[in-house]
């Protein structure tokens, strides 16, 4: 009978005692150990490159439903800018950036009797606010993103319109604190009376925090 409390006492202890030890993890020397995971969704810093493709036209439509286009312009600047995604809690965050855009604008014009070509270069302004959704597990590698937004475009002569944003991203080391970002942005609105519509595409290193 002793022996066999002395064989329970014995099983008790190591039941007890096995899951004590599985929260220690022995590594050998020549091993690193596993990179730091942050805790959850947090704030993010980034600084945006890439490019832009925008495009804008006006019609002028006569008796009967005839149209000619009278201006047409095409702008593929190089885009640069930071933001900062300032977490709200869970997957959402508000996106605040400002970008600037530098090429060349290219402008075809009706002056009454042919079409004229013009090229002028040219710097943007766009300060930007997002909000953001970030989806899947805040631990994943890779995790999609997407944004809803919008932006106040600045051109020059003091010229300003505003556009509408959507957006779709990918964040590479995801729960890392270094990171890279892909992101494919459609913007559309007005400026100085005129549609503009286009696109960026941009790449980002990341840091969170």
């Amino acid at each position: 009978m002793r022996r066999l409390l002395h064989v329970a006492a014995v099983a008790a202890a190591l039941a007890a005692a096995a899951p004590a030890s599985a929260q220690y993890t022995f590594l050998s020397p020549d091993k690193q150990p596993p990179p730091l995971r942050l805790e959850g969704w947090g704030n993010v810093v980034r600084v945006n490159l890439g490019a832009g493709f925008y495009n804008s036209d006006w019609y002028v439509c006569g008796y009967g439903w005839s149209c000619v286009t009278t201006s047409y312009a095409s702008f593929i600047p190089f885009v640069v800018g930071p933001q900062i995604d300032i977490h709200l809690g869970g997957p959402s965050a508000i996106s605040v950036g400002f970008n600037f855009g530098f090429g060349t604008i290219k402008q075809t014009v009706f002056d009454g009797v042919q079409d004229v070509e013009q090229s002028v270069k040219l710097t943007t302004y766009e300060p930007t606010l997002d909000y953001l959704a970030r989806l899947g597990s805040p631990t994943d590698e890779t995790a999609a993103r997407l944004r809803f937004g919008g932006g106040l475009l600045i051109g020059p002569e003091a010229k300003f319109g505003f556009l509408g944003r959507v957006g779709v991203g990918v964040a590479f080391f995801n729960a890392s604190r270094f990171g890279v970002g892909l992101d494919l942005v459609l913007e559309g609105g007005s400026m100085n009376g005129t549609f503009i519509g286009g696109l960026q595409l941009l790449a980002s290193p990341e840091l969170r925090f």
